[in-house]
């Protein structure tokens, strides 16, 4: 792999480029097909069926409609009980902080379109954003748009790639501050920069070419090389000894030339090490994942020969319809029935002379056919059933299909969405990962916690994150997001789940008393995850039922068996949190 070689690294990035582009083919028309013709100038057709919007629109509120809601347990329940809880409520802090849904539907739109990227780094970070120094120091989460980010062609996946990078503009000016403000960077090479060499090239793959006014801009790329580490460079975490070094990256201009010479353009800074996790500051988003590929696939993408056939028959039948005539031939014999036929109202009734039957006769071109409309119908079916958006989904129940045949439809259109949400929630699981680290070793992230901290921290002084919490090895810890706390659930849905939670609860917290030999936390952790409350086994405190039940025991003047009347309670119990969880 390359290492410092600057030929070396134009080469792979190159052939990065050329194999992204070539995984890009359809993503400019699948954006122009998403917002129409109306929204911006495009060069694609009209859809009449515009499935691109209907399917995103369907599936992102599914994905991504509120904050996630993060929980973080240790592997060291003793040790790290306090810092776990307290990185769980830093991390939900950090979610409405920094406004991460808004992030992550930006990049859920991506991956339905196409896949979608996101890069988390540790603040400040010039070049992404307008920077603000009222805002506190924190991890980072940004979208890069797909077509500005490149990954090892030779990859098999994504965790294989030997390297990843992306692009961004930048004005010039604002990088010589920052290459006076910050070591390593080459201030002679870039003052020596032609301006917006490659900007107006860039900028074409984002969509239509836009009037923007000359900014002396200049194109910068990143290229984040895991394997390669400098023999000398390490960052040792103090307390786990864990070199915090991992990879190398490369800054460099990959075709801008200088007033002086163009082959001195290269590296615009020396190379560094990268301070993060071991996964990289790259997060690719994606549905399918293709054999051998690292780029993952949308259903759109797979799906666009049978869009393409469906809207090409249904603008055939627009355009015929539109053609559509009925005329009326007369004998030319007689100007004043053709003349009396065209100025009289509809339903008149026109008395001549000596007609007969071959004198006036309808003529009807163009129109739909019988057969167009058939197999229009036809392809939409198709273009459905592949696809997994039926009509529930649309929110039609109007049609001919049994309950049956609606109840198998929208099981198979579950699983797919169920996927799809999976898929995200992992990939939304890894960012959060990612900016958990961060906040495990850096000491300068600092914000307060609320009155959510007070329990961990106590409320005098108010409770702030700080890294001096954070205890053991952050490996121990483990992160997820909840279950459905990103999608919108309805009203009813949420009151329903609310009541069915606080009867189970009833229920079980009397069969935990009396029946203190059953493993409550397994059953409990089951049944949480069949009735989607992956916390149910905290909200009850075993230990304290535990101990009623032998205050309970001890108190009886028999041999502290439990009385039958209480077997029978406990049995009735269990029972009614059977049938609960069934319902539900």
């Amino acid at each position: 792999m390359f290492k410092g070689d600057l030929a070396a690294v134009r080469q792979e990035i190159d052939s990065a480029e050329k194999f992204r582009d070539d995984h890009l083919l359809e993503w400019r028309s699948l954006v122009e097909r998403f917002h129409g013709p109306a929204y911006r100038i495009t060069s694609q057709p009209e859809d009449p069926e515009n499935f691109v919007h209907e399917y995103v629109a369907l599936l992102l509120p599914r994905i991504v409609h509120d904050n996630p809601k993060v929980r973080c347990k240790s592997a060291r329940p003793i040790t790290q009980a306090v810092a776990a809880g307290v990185m769980q409520v830093a991390l939900n802090r950090w979610c409405k902080m920094t406004k991460v849904r808004t992030t992550l539907e930006r990049i859920a739109t991506d991956m339905l379109l196409g896949f979608g990227v996101g890069m988390i780094v540790n603040e400040p970070r010039k070049g992404y954003r307008a920077g603000d120094d009222a805002e506190p120091y924190l991890p980072r989460l940004y979208r890069l748009s797909p077509d500005r980010f490149f990954i090892d062609p030779a990859a098999t996946s994504a965790e294989d790639a030997r390297y990843m990078g992306h692009c961004w503009v930048v004005d010039k000016d604002d990088l010589i501050k920052q290459s006076k403000e910050e070591d390593g960077w080459d201030e002679e090479m870039i003052r020596d920069l032609t301006s917006n060499t490659g900007v107006d090239e860039l900028r074409s793959k984002d969509g239509m070419p836009r009037d923007v006014p000359d900014r002396s801009e200049i194109v910068v790329y990143e290229v984040w090389v895991p394997e390669v580490r400098e023999e000398d460079a390490e960052m040792i975490d103090e307390k786990t000894g864990i070199n915090m070094f991992n990879g190398t990256i490369y800054t460099m201009l990959k075709h801008q030339s200088t007033s002086k010479a163009k082959n001195k353009v290269g590296f615009v800074r020396e190379p560094r090490s990268y301070v993060g996790p071991r996964s990289g500051p790259y997060q690719v988003f994606g549905i399918y994942t293709v054999p051998d590929d690292p780029y993952p696939l949308s259903p759109i993408v797979a799906l666009i020969p049978q869009m393409n056939d469906v809207n090409q028959h249904l603008r055939s039948m627009k355009y015929s319809a539109s053609a559509y005539k009925r005329l009326i031939a007369v004998d030319s014999r007689n100007p004043k029935l053709a003349q009396d036929i065209r100025d009289r109202d509809d339903l008149y009734v026109v008395l001549s002379d000596g007609i007969d039957a071959s004198q006036v006769v309808p003529i009807e071109i163009g129109g739909i056919t019988p057969q167009m409309v058939q197999y229009a119908g036809m392809a939409q079916d198709r273009l459905d059933r592949v696809s997994g958006i039926n009509d529930a989904m649309r929110g039609n129940i109007a049609g001919q299909a049994t309950a049956t045949e609606v109840t198998v439809a929208e099981s198979s259109s579950g699983l797919r969405i169920s996927h799809i949400k999976r898929q995200f929630q992992e990939s939304v699981n890894e960012v959060i990962k990612t900016v958990a680290w961060f906040m495990f070793h850096d000491s300068k992230i600092s914000f307060p916690l609320g009155a959510d901290g007070i329990p961990l921290l106590g409320a005098s002084p108010e409770p702030v994150f700080s890294q001096s919490s954070m205890v053991g090895i952050f490996d121990d810890l483990d992160f997820d997001i909840e279950a459905m706390s990103m999608e919108r659930v309805s009203e009813q849905m949420v009151q329903r789940r609310a009541l069915e939670m606080m009867q189970v609860i009833g229920n079980l917290s009397q069969a935990v008393v009396q029946a203190p030999h059953v493993k409550w936390k397994e059953v409990m952790s089951l049944v949480g995850d069949a009735m989607n409350i992956p916390n149910l086994q905290d909200l009850i405190d075993t230990d304290a039922a535990q101990q009623q039940a032998q205050q309970m025991q001890q108190q009886q003047p028999q041999s502290g068996m439990v009385k039958p009347s209480q077997q029978q309670n406990s049995a009735q119990s269990m029972s009614q949190y059977a049938k609960g969880a069934m319902r539900s």
